[in-house]
């Protein structure tokens, strides 16, 4: 496929063609943006595309680095769709007559066509870091722009039109979120889909990436979710509960814990709810409320499991959220000033840093140096932490009257000598 390509150093493409002034608002733009410092791929004429042109999977240059662009001097036929899936980034693509594809999935990359689209199937343009300009006619059954800069065009989209940046793109057709705060499409849209279970603009573009009609029906096999899910663990949501098998859902929550939410009810035992919260306490958001006990909170506290997320009040108690903060210190900012004791800022302090003790402490009218001195009293090796964030004199004198003695007598030394600056302002 790419054998009907020249591959064209940066400058030299844009001293012949010019095509630094077809794309952006400014030359500058594209300086910044492209740039000239690599090669194009280069197509004098009109070309048959076999297959799908994947924009930001090409192969590499000669020297190894991403190719800057696609330059066609004429009319380009892609088989197959005109695919770029990333947002941040894509290489250009310049095409001098019409382009014409199965469907057109962009985001990152530039593109301009300086005569017709012709799309059988569907557009989709994602994210704001793209930018398209047509010069001619965009034509698709369905064309879909979300958070992208489209530069005016004309359009004869028959079946679907959604564009969150104009004004005339009809009501009717708006997608917005869901109760959850999650991303839906619009009912139009969703009953135009292939799958019914596709509800968001992220699984359209998977399956566009994928090189799949998402209009046309298929035969979706228990093979072909199998590949899905081990694309994307996402896409377990999408598999019909008769092929949701207890292998395939275990597979998607090998790769994240959040697939747990796609098991089928029967399926989450309290045997799995331990398990999954072992492998990551994050799982108790998951899981349905009446399998949460105080012991399964208990082993996803040990296991990153978040406070005001994943853990329900109704479990709060003085050890568990001990447990919590031994794991990662900076969830004391979580714990409501009830629950807070000495105790715990004690553990808060040996565990890291302490930053925010002041704060703590204040809140529920603890003593400060009172935490500290249990903290010091309870071994030399957390005089780190207290001489890091929280050395004073008062701190200091406690820590000397303690340790400098026999046999804290090289520690003691080397702390005086790492902290020497420090130990001399309090001076």
């Amino acid at each position: 496929m790419w054998k009907e390509f020249q591959i064209v150093y940066g400058e030299q493409v844009l001293n012949q063609h010019q095509v630094q002034l077809k794309f952006f608002e400014s030359e500058e733009a594209f300086m910044d943006i492209i740039g000239t410092d690599g090669y194009f791929y280069v197509h004098k004429g009109d070309l048959q595309f076999e297959g799908d042109l994947h924009l930001d999977k090409m192969d590499n240059m000669p020297d190894g680095r991403p190719p800057l662009g696609v330059v066609v001097l004429g009319h380009l036929a892609v088989d197959g769709g005109v695919l770029n899936e990333t947002g941040d980034y894509g290489p250009a693509l310049y095409v001098a007559g019409h382009l014409s594809c199965r469907n057109l999935l962009i985001g990152g990359s530039p593109v301009r066509v300086e005569g017709d689209i012709r799309v059988e199937e569907v557009i989709l343009l994602h994210y704001n870091h793209g930018w398209m300009q047509c010069d001619g006619t965009i034509t698709a059954q369905v064309m879909i722009a979300d958070d992208y800069h489209l530069m005016p065009f004309r359009k004869n989209i028959s079946r679907f039109y959604y564009n969150d940046r104009d004004p005339e793109s009809p009501a009717e057709n708006e997608c917005g979120e869901g109760e959850d705060g999650d991303p839906i499409i619009s009912q139009n849209l969703q009953m135009l889909l292939s799958n019914p279970l596709t509800t968001n603009f992220e699984d359209i573009i998977r399956d566009l990436d994928a090189c799949e009609s998402v209009l046309v029906p298929f035969e979706r096999t228990p093979e072909y979710w199998r590949t899905k899910v081990r694309r994307n663990w996402c896409d377990l949501k999408r598999v019909p509960m008769e092929m949701r098998t207890s292998n395939l859902c275990h597979e998607a929550m090998a790769y994240y814990i959040g697939a747990l939410q796609y098991f089928p009810r029967e399926a989450i035992t309290a045997e799995v709810a331990a398990a999954a919260a072992a492998r990551d306490g994050k799982a108790l958001r998951y899981l349905p409320p009446e399998l949460i006990t105080r012991e399964l909170c208990y082993i996803a506290a040990k296991h990153g499991a978040i406070l005001q997320v994943d853990i329900p009040e109704q479990f709060y108690e003085h050890a568990l959220l001990c447990t919590v903060i031994a794991t990662n210190d900076w969830q004391m900012e979580r714990v409501p000033t009830v629950f807070i004791t000495e105790d715990m800022l004690v553990l808060y302090v040996k565990q890291g840093r302490g930053a925010w003790l002041d704060r703590y402490c204040q809140q529920s009218g603890i003593s400060k140096q009172k935490v500290l001195e249990r903290v010091m009293l309870d071994d030399i090796k957390y005089l780190e932490n207290v001489f890091n964030w929280h050395l004073s004199a008062a701190t200091y004198a406690f820590a000397q009257q303690h340790y400098n003695k026999p046999p804290y007598t090289e520690a003691w030394k080397g702390l005086g000598e790492r902290f020497a600056r420090k130990i001399a302002r309090l001076a």
